[in-house]
């Protein structure tokens, strides 16, 4: 039924594939707003809103925003912002690691 050498349903291979695929742009898109908005701030125009930040970690851009944030030198010192992505990190990873689990890929 849709096996990939007798392991993996194509429709999750698939879903997989199409997952990274999500995770990627979202992380991508994260990465050049903390860029815009570190470029913004050097040049004190109005700045790019801190839930727009927020919502896109969440929405799984946090692998962009922790490294937008180590490599722009941006909203370090700000601890809810650290804290608003760690908890997303975690929450993704957390969520990935139970659908695995009732997959039963483990």
């Amino acid at each position: 039924m849709g096996c990939i050498g007798g392991k993996l349903p194509l429709r999750w291979l698939i879903m997989w594939r199409m997952l990274w695929r999500v995770y990627l742009v979202m992380s991508i898109l994260t990465f050049v707003v903390y860029g815009i908005d570190k470029f913004l701030a050097q040049a004190e125009w109005k700045r790019v809103p801190e839930r727009w930040l927020h919502t896109l970690s969440i929405m799984g851009g946090f692998p962009g925003a922790l490294a937008g944030m180590h490599l722009f030198h941006h909203k370090k010192n700000k601890p809810k912002i650290r804290w608003v992505i760690i908890a997303s990190g975690i929450l993704h990873i957390a969520a990935f690691v139970i659908v695995m689990a009732r997959l039963s890929w483990f």
